[in-house]
């Protein structure tokens, strides 16, 4: 089977993670024996320079294709929407031509976020081909959408062969919203993520560590109040943030007030072996998240073999069972500070090795592959 992705992006060393759930579902279809093409048009606003045009590279056996040409903002706010989507598509219709020429006419299309599954429906069109949506979109999981994600998704979803949603709760928001009765397939970790017995710290501290975004949707604010009313001994833990974003200079002044300066550590952004040398030395997993539509960053800390503290917030409580560590209300500081003070007295309690397997078996790539080529297998026989 020939699948073309149509992906946000694809990774780069200024931003590891743009594009990486589509890159590692690539790579996982490859490995089952079926052929990719990953197509991306990017339109951020970045500050940093790129040449515009199509760029192509292979990596690991998939072909990778991305158009950049101007930042959807300014054409959005210079045009309206349907302007700045026209443009996308005239860009992915280029991409796609191209694929056809240098290999073949794929066999399905496969488009990550709504965004991109609204752009792909012109592809779906001229040439007569399935298209499988799988939706991530956080925008998406609340009870009121804004009149942007409504328009889009009643554009969108009704025309898609199948619909995936990545966790039962972002399930039950598009049928809510859109009336549409989409498919449950997980994200999946990669084998960047595996057990390693000597995990752990080495200076007898209790290490926490946390991964995401810092924007307000995280809920870092709650985190690092909650380590400040804790009051633990301060040579007894640390805890370590990997990520970046917009609300770095207030978490910068919150642990300064909390006078946590020597405990709580920002590490910015960091690529996946280096997340994964941190968690390996790591011993519990924490982020008190306001929103989630599944929350890939939990399962990697669980094939870690780190228990995890995570919130009722949409995606972690479907696969954050008792034996993997502890569930807590979202915006609660109490709850969250009482979670804490378990885990720095019983994390070392918890049955490591099997945190792990118990998550391999239900979030590795070959299993989440396998879920997903049924789908297409299912569409492409309509």
């Amino acid at each position: 089977m020939f699948i073309a992705l149509i992906s946000r992006g694809v990774p780069s060393k200024r931003d590891p993670q743009w594009g990486c759930f589509e890159k590692d579902q690539a790579e996982a279809l490859v490995a089952v024996g079926h052929k990719v093409a990953v197509i991306s048009v990017d339109s951020r606003f970045r500050l940093y320079w790129r040449k515009p045009g199509i760029s192509h590279y292979r990596l690991n056996g998939i072909d990778y294709y991305d158009c950049f040409w101007v930042p959807g903002i300014i054409t959005h706010r210079l045009f309206g929407k349907k302007v700045d989507f026209s443009i996308k598509r005239i860009q992915l219709k280029r991409l796609f031509n191209r694929v056809i020429r240098e290999h073949s006419l794929p066999d399905v299309l496969y488009s990550h976020y709504l965004t991109n599954s609204y752009a792909a429906l012109i592809l779906k069109k001229m040439y007569n081909l399935p298209l499988v949506a799988i939706e991530h979109w956080s925008q998406l999981n609340k009870d009121v959408l804004s009149d942007y994600a409504v328009w889009l998704g009643r554009a969108t979803y009704s025309d898609c062969d199948a619909v995936i949603s990545v966790s039962e709760s972002l399930r039950q928001r598009l049928l809510q919203h859109f009336q549409i009765n989409s498919i449950v397939v997980h994200n999946m970790v990669g084998s960047e993520f595996c057990y390693n017995c000597s995990r752990g710290s080495k200076d007898g501290k209790i290490r926490f560590v946390s991964t995401g975004s810092l924007i307000h949707r995280k809920g870092y604010d709650l985190l690092i109040s909650a380590f400040g009313q804790l009051k633990l001994p301060l040579d007894k833990w640390e805890l370590v943030i990997i990520g970046e974003g917009e609300e770095r200079v207030n978490l910068e002044q919150q642990i300064d007030r909390a006078g946590l300066n020597s405990n709580v550590y920002l590490l910015g952004r960091k690529g996946k072996k280096e997340i994964g040398s941190i968690l390996c030395n790591s011993d519990v997993f924490v982020l008190p998240s306001r929103s989630e539509t599944f929350g890939v960053v939990y399962v990697e800390a669980m094939m870690m073999g780190l228990p995890v503290i995570a919130t009722v917030c949409g995606g972690p409580e479907e696969f954050v069972q008792k034996t993997d560590g502890l569930l807590v209300p979202c915006d609660d500081v109490e709850a969250l500070s009482s979670a804490i003070k378990d885990m720095y007295e019983n994390c070392h309690q918890y049955d490591h090795k099997k945190i792990s397997a118990d998550s391999r078996a239900r979030f590795s790539p070959n299993v989440i592959a396998s879920q997903l080529i049924n789908v297409f297998q299912e569409v492409m026989c309509k």
